[in-house]
């Protein structure tokens, strides 16, 4: 179940503080770009449904601008070096190979 307030969104081990503009795994800290943020934050208000790469960019980014397939690609590869570089954290971002990426839950080594 996702938690929504002004300021905070929360599931499973991930809060993102959107008054900081920061975003945390288990606690811990994990650095991405702004545009990496507001995708992680997109798909954590959805958790489990696979997007496809043109639903993110315009949930992202907005209707009316033309981005490639490959941008969604390059931030969501970084997305996932950053949660494997927390090592604990159990969230996971999945592929819909040819369509789009989702987010899920594993199991997690928070404490």
């Amino acid at each position: 179940m996702i938690e929504n307030t002004e300021t905070y969104i929360e599931w499973k081990d991930i809060t993102i503080d959107n008054k900081s503009r920061r975003t945390y795994c288990c606690n811990k800290e994990i650095s991405v770009s702004p545009k990496a943020y507001k995708i992680l934050e997109f798909l954590i208000k959805h958790p489990d449904v696979v997007f496809s790469r043109e639903g993110i960019i315009d949930s992202v980014w907005g209707n009316n601008i033309q981005i490639g397939h490959r941008a969604i690609d390059v931030h969501i590869c970084e997305l996932r070096k950053a949660l494997k570089s927390n090592g604990l954290c159990g969230m996971r971002i999945r592929s819909a190979r040819s369509f789009g990426y989702s987010i899920e839950y594993q199991n997690s080594e928070c404490l």
